[in-house]
């Protein structure tokens, strides 16, 4: 198995990836690469709205050879309704 380099751009910053993770074949690494973008943007997904989040692979030698990005977007569709503080999704309507 190689070892591969996930660094993290987001608006804001640039995370190099110190340790790497190893891989069996592409198809890891892109898995790998995906499921660092998903853990990110879960994480604090208002950090990440309305801005890209982009990670790339950098292989042993220090060359990039894979990249993978999220776009979050959120948009209320029914405008005619007025903004509640809404409460965190799952708690609406249970007894305390």
């Amino acid at each position: 198995m190689a070892r591969y380099f996930f660094d993290v751009h987001d608006s804001q910053v640039t995370t190099l990836d110190e340790y790497g993770a190893e891989c069996a074949d592409r198809a890891a690494v892109s898995d790998e690469a995906l499921r660092v973008l998903c853990e990110i943007a879960g994480d604090w997904p208002q950090r990440h709205l309305h801005h890209g989040l982009r990670v790339t692979v950098r292989d042993t030698n220090g060359h990039i050879v894979h990249a993978a990005a999220i776009h979050l977007s959120a948009q209320w569709l029914d405008e005619d309704r007025p903004a509640t503080s809404p409460s965190p999704c799952g708690t609406a309507g249970m007894a305390a």
